[in-house]
């Protein structure tokens, strides 16, 4: 690792059809470390960032909603991956949070999110 430019110099063999990456260049590589299967995914305009430390606005059973600190894992696209802090089912409020508290009273809807988040 090159701390001065945060790269990791690696040598691949790769097809190269029709010469699109030439000598010299230079190409960015993304790769598949784990799979987590079942990982909770939300948009990342769902989760707030406060000090280091992110939280969602879950939806309770009585329609109120509660903010609870969850910890973030890496970010696939426009969604990140939620380690710890949700369930699997539990609602958690995408749009509209700048005007929530703690205990408002909300009516739910589904959001339609497309495989970027938006």
């Amino acid at each position: 690792m090159d701390p001065n430019t945060g790269t990791i110099r690696i040598i691949a063999a790769f097809p190269n059809p029709g010469n699109t990456l030439r000598p010299g260049q230079y190409g960015r590589v993304r790769v598949e470390i784990s799979v987590k299967k079942g990982a909770l995914l939300l948009p990342q305009r769902a989760v707030t960032e406060s000090q280091g430390s992110h939280q969602v606005a879950v939806v309770g059973s009585d329609h109120k909603v509660s903010m609870r600190a969850v910890k973030t894992g890496e970010t696939v696209g426009a969604m990140w991956v939620i380690d710890e802090g949700l369930k699997p089912g539990e609602q958690v409020v995408v749009e509209g949070l700048q005007n929530l508290r703690e205990r408002t009273l909300v009516t739910s809807k589904p959001a339609h999110l497309s495989a970027g988040g938006n």
